[in-house]
């Protein structure tokens, strides 16, 4: 029994996963992600199968990644203005259509110039539907479900991620590594077959148009100062730790073990679903704070690294480090889903993944070139000090240590 002014214990998953939309919901999400999670190892392998660089390899995740960041603001202003339901359903059947044919075209021999366009048309329709996705979470949860329901949701971000490559490496033994492509295709579409008959999730007010309606969503992200605060912190910090570790990582690990890099990821997937499942699990007394603390795994993997330690000590940083993203990806996106006024919840969100991301390529591009000037070792220094600075910078802010929700969450009709 809660004691007086404690924070109650969230509601359990399987009273969240009792209630029929957001199951469906759930199930949506879930079979659309793990197709996504085959993508890269799918490509890569295809690639290889085509005689296909590095080259190319960058240059079709590069496609797929610059048109969500472009696009996210105009998915974010059309998932507010319009229902949400549609949006989804479109978007993954657009996402699935184009995987589908690049499979077709890489098992066939097309041309690399049309799976790069394809990939482009996926990016753009992923963009478009992803803040919809986001804003739809409370149309199928009451307000006391949020928590639970976005430490679901972001497990299986985790669950996704363990299942992609065995998935693709599957599929390659079977045929082509392609096919795996097909199979996230034919994912989307199953996804959009999921969303039929759920509440269409439609406007909570009305909402303007054009540069009046971002406006609307910047002076809402300013409403929000811890928001605005972590999204700058969260942009710097994968700017300078994840993609110096990403790039860098790679050729250092493989001096320690020919598998370990994809034993690493593994473990961090691993990490990232067994910390969302306990942050929606926690009394949510200070949950910005917890969350701020959270990130300081993000500095082990490159500190360790840096100072030579051994694939054991990794194995352990890793998996914190993604037990520490799981379990701040549910605790702020709870906030956000609790906090923001509700016809302005997507555009929010589409504003906050831009700023989170936006610098993300920059850093995949600068990490190497640093390193053939400083070698990898100062980069990798650097990354440690510079998590640390962020969460003392997080918990030295007032407001974000003082979250603790609002004493009225919004409701949202169906």
């Amino acid at each position: 029994m809660a004691t007086a002014g404690a924070p109650a214990r969230p509601p359990t998953y399987r009273a969240v996963l009792g209630i029929p939309a957001f199951r469906r919901f759930f199930a949506s999400r879930a079979v659309s992600l793990a197709g996504d999670a085959v993508v890269p190892t799918a490509l890569t392998l295809g690639l290889a199968e085509r005689g296909g660089g590095a080259g190319w390899l960058g240059a079709l995740l590069a496609a797929a990644l610059v048109p969500k960041l472009l696009f996210l603001t105009l998915g974010g202003v059309a998932a507010d203005r319009s229902p949400k339901l549609p949006l989804m359903a479109a978007s993954a059947v657009v996402c699935g259509a184009a995987q589908l044919l690049s499979a077709l075209l890489l098992v066939t021999g097309g041309g690399l110039g049309w799976v790069l366009a394809c990939q482009a048309g996926y990016g753009v329709s992923a963009a478009l539907g992803h803040p919809a996705t986001f804003g739809y979470l409370p149309h199928c949860v009451g307000p006391e479900h949020l928590g639970t329901a976005n430490a679901l949701l972001s497990a299986w971000i985790g669950a996704a991620a363990l299942l992609g490559p065995a998935l693709t490496a599957a599929l390659a033994a079977l045929g082509s590594p392609s096919l795996a492509l097909a199979l996230d295709g034919i994912s989307f579409l199953i996804a959009a077959l999921l969303l039929t008959g759920l509440p269409r999730g439609g406007p909570t007010g009305r909402v303007p148009g054009g540069l009046a309606a971002l406006r609307e969503g910047w002076w809402e992200l300013r409403r929000l100062p811890w928001l605005l605060r972590l999204t700058v912190i969260n942009s710097l910090v994968l700017l300078l730790v994840t993609a110096p570790f990403m790039v860098l990582g790679p050729e250092l690990v493989l001096d320690i073990s020919p598998n370990g890099w994809a034993l690493l990821m593994l473990l961090f997937a691993a990490g990232e679903l067994l910390g969302s499942l306990v942050g929606g699990r926690l009394r949510r007394d200070r949950p910005l704070r917890d969350a701020a603390l959270c990130l300081l795994g993000m500095g082990l993997p490159p500190l360790l690294l840096a100072t030579g330690s051994g694939l054991g000590p990794l194995c352990v940083a890793e998996v914190l480090a993604g037990a520490g993203i799981g379990a701040h990806t549910t605790l702020v996106n709870t906030a956000v889903h609790r906090s923001a006024t509700p016809e302005r919840l997507s555009r929010v969100s589409s504003l906050a993944s831009l700023g989170t991301f936006a610098f993300l390529p920059l850093g995949y591009v600068l990490a190497p070139a640093l390193a053939a000037f400083l070698g990898p070792a100062p980069l990798l220094w650097a990354a440690a000090a510079w998590t640390l600075a962020s969460v003392v910078t997080l918990v030295s802010s007032r407001e974000l240590c003082a979250f603790r929700g609002p004493e009225r969450v919004h409701e949202v009709a169906g």
